[in-house]
């Protein structure tokens, strides 16, 4: 399940990736993929160890500032939906429940990446700058 999870969100995104679609694509009841994944913010966790080493080939840990810009471009660049899709996930799991830990060990990991670059207290910076900038966005998409 979790590699059809996977092809879902590579092709489609995540908001493609659903209990009504899994269970579609598995012949199966909802309650089925339900007992597997009793929370759609669950559907996350097949998607470790696929999607981290994307998105941290799209960006730049030099300094605050290229890692800012190299997640925006990522973010907006229309060739490539993947990242743009993994923060859209990642959002939309830590304001939905509040952030579940995969996805605020996501967020830890690359702040942590980034922090053996830059520091500690740069890295929080850039972290919250980015996705507070997304934030922002979203009111004018």
């Amino acid at each position: 399940m979790d590699e059809c999870i996977v092809n879902i969100f590579l092709n489609e995104g995540w908001s493609s990736v659903t209990y009504d679609r899994l269970a579609k694509e598995f012949n199966v009841r909802k309650s089925s993929i339900q007992a597997y994944y009793p929370s759609n913010v669950m559907f996350a966790t097949a998607l470790q160890g696929v999607v981290f080493p994307i998105v941290m080939g799209l960006l730049n840990f030099e300094s605050k500032d290229k890692f800012i810009d190299s997640w925006l471009n990522a973010y907006q660049d229309k060739d490539n939906h993947v990242f743009r899709e993994a923060v859209e996930m990642l959002l939309q799991n830590i304001l939905k429940d509040g952030t579940s830990p995969h996805s605020r060990n996501g967020v830890l990991r690359l702040q942590h990446h980034l922090s053996a670059e830059i520091g500690e207290e740069e890295a929080i910076d850039a972290v919250k700058s980015v996705f507070g900038e997304l934030i922002y966005r979203k009111m004018y998409d």
